[in-house]
């Protein structure tokens, strides 16, 4: 073996050994929690969950952005919910991301220009956006659950409830509800107002989570 070739094989391995621990990090990321379950009866109360609504998640056009107008809509319709909510005095909670695993802010920072990453300017939520959450978590997994932040405050504002909104369907969203779910609460998925870059995936995270007893609204 030519010390070029053991070289090319050893580029190879190390290629895919990285492969392999960025989608065991992304699997870890994207998986729901668990909980204790909650008492339906004593939570009567409804709270509307905006997910990873971030200026770094929402840039419109160029590398990574999204379409202009599929953002203008979505945004439209969360604002349109955000509204609805302070009219019936439902309270907004703001779930922001991010990125905490070490090969994913690797890849991150070298092919996502920084989005999420500790230290970035984009980490608040979209300007575009407008909304003031009555209260806001910030998280390192998909599931808003993992930040016990979260339970503390739905428990303590009696809510039972969630209404959710925001992106990525197929990740934050999606991890969120199951958190969720496992824990006993009401989900009611605002379709028109989730947002997610792989719509076929996203139609079957709905499957999958209105087969638990999510409700799309």
């Amino acid at each position: 073996m030519t010390p070029l070739l053991a070289a090319a094989l050893a580029i190879a391995a190390l290629a895919a050994l990285f492969a392999a621990e960025l989608k065991r990090e992304r699997a870890k990321v994207d998986a729901p929690t668990l909980g204790e379950r909650i008492d339906l009866s004593m939570r009567p109360n409804l709270a509307l969950l905006v997910i990873d609504m971030q200026e770094d998640f929402t840039a419109v056009g160029g590398r990574g952005g999204w379409d202009e107008r599929y953002m203008k809509t979505h945004l439209g319709a969360i604002d349109i919910m955000a509204s609805k909510a302070l009219k019936a005095e439902i309270p907004v909670i703001a779930i922001r991301h991010v990125h905490r695993m070490p090969l994913i802010r690797l890849t991150v920072r070298l092919f996502g220009e920084g989005r999420g990453l500790p230290g970035s300017k984009g980490l608040g939520l979209s300007p575009e956006l407008g909304l003031t959450p009555d209260f806001e978590v910030v998280k390192a997994l998909s599931d808003g659950f993992s930040s016990p932040e979260l339970e503390g405050y739905l428990q303590a504002k009696g809510v039972g409830t969630l209404l959710l909104t925001g992106l990525d369907g197929c990740h934050g969203v999606q991890a969120t509800a199951h958190g969720a779910l496992n824990r006993g609460y009401r989900v009611e998925i605002v379709e028109n107002a989730v947002l997610s870059r792989d719509e076929g995936a996203w139609r079957r995270h709905l499957a999958a989570l209105t087969g638990r007893g999510a409700v799309l609204i």
